[in-house]
């Protein structure tokens, strides 16, 4: 069975706080490997991947931190100078693309991971998906109030629109 642990990134993430965000969420199971507690696997949610700022040197700390426990399974402890192996882990990440604070990661990095690129959906798909939500909802009011959920819906999408382009 799978236990489930997220993480926010920011431009003021460090390296230590991602290392002591999961160390807290596993324990002990030799003198310098952890695992999640119960036998059980933990999957990592990172959100913002890219967005922790470049040091001088062009490096972003808690991606390589992260990037080196992918490679060989383990980090440094900070504090005792020790090697820390994390067992029975998976790491999952979105990023958006590059802009906005948001920066291109490491090619080191980057080939860690299964990349998936997602497009924003046209408008037609948004319609449906939302459309459908407040419909849905909608279902048990009045006759008069149901085509609401539709011109809801577009009004909804042309704010969107209108704020994304200005």
């Amino acid at each position: 069975s799978f236990t489930f642990c997220n993480l926010n990134f920011s431009a003021r993430t460090s390296s230590t706080r991602v290392s002591d965000g999961i160390e807290a969420r596993v324990e002990k199971r030799t003198k310098d490997t952890f695992a999640p507690p119960g036998g059980k696997k933990l999957v990592m949610f990172i959100d913002d991947f890219n967005m922790p700022e470049k040091e001088v040197f062009g490096a972003q700390p808690p991606l390589e931190i992260l990037r080196q426990w992918m490679q060989y399974e383990f980090w440094y402890d900070l504090r005792k100078q020790t090697q820390r192996f994390i067992k029975d882990t998976k790491l999952v990440a979105a990023m958006g693309h590059p802009g906005g604070g948001r920066t291109m990661i490491s090619k080191r990095t980057l080939h860690k991971f299964h990349l998936l690129n997602m497009t924003f959906p046209e408008r037609s798909q948004l319609q449906r998906i939302f459309g459908t939500l407040i419909n849905a909802h909608l279902a048990a009011f009045d006759e008069d109030i149901k085509p609401a959920g539709d011109m809801m819906t577009n009004a909804t999408i042309d704010v969107y629109e209108k704020l994304s382009k200005d």
